[in-house]
């Protein structure tokens, strides 16, 4: 059997970045925690402050040994695209700070790993990762992004089907 592999999932985003903590062995995976990085301040360095505080003290809590985080999109607003590369360029100095080896996932891969359609939208993607996981809930829409990241990882670096493997 293989070590269990901590992962942390993120979706990058300057007003709610999505994170999830999973641990898996490539035969089972196993919900560690999740959540929804909300900054209210009004100017973006006060943001990008409490996103690095906040994605500092996850990973002192938790210890991830990877970190899986959704590649860069196209965006057709340039002030959308501006604001998420800071919230990534945070989130890439923190886990380049701690040595973290981050592995990046375009969007259609992730939710194509996640529902077995590469443009499924946010719901079905909650949906499904309430299932696979086990939730009692659903995910905020967020936080679901940033697990089915994480679970993008899980299925790459063991090298598992994918869900829609399974599907007829």
């Amino acid at each position: 059997m293989n070590k269990p592999l901590r992962i942390l999932g993120i979706d990058p985003a300057l007003r709610k970045t999505g994170y999830g903590i999973i641990e898996s062995n490539g035969t089972s995976t196993r919900l560690i925690d999740f959540g929804v990085i909300v900054t209210e301040h009004a100017d973006q360095a006060r943001k990008l402050r409490s996103i690095y505080e906040r994605l500092l003290s996850i990973i002192q809590e938790y210890s991830p040994e990877h970190v899986a985080m959704e590649s860069i999109i196209f965006v057709q607003n340039r002030k959308t695209a501006i604001d998420m590369g800071a919230a990534r360029g945070v989130a890439l100095l923190l886990f380049s700070l701690k040595e973290l080896p981050v592995f990046e996932y375009s969007p259609r891969k992730i939710k194509m790993a996640a529902t077995g359609k590469g443009s499924a939208r946010k719901e079905q993607v909650s949906f499904m990762i309430r299932a696979l996981l086990a939730m009692d809930s659903l995910p905020p829409l967020d936080a679901a992004d940033a697990l089915a990241v994480a679970l993008t990882h899980v299925h790459h670096f063991w090298q598992l089907p994918k869900v829609y493997d399974f599907l007829p």
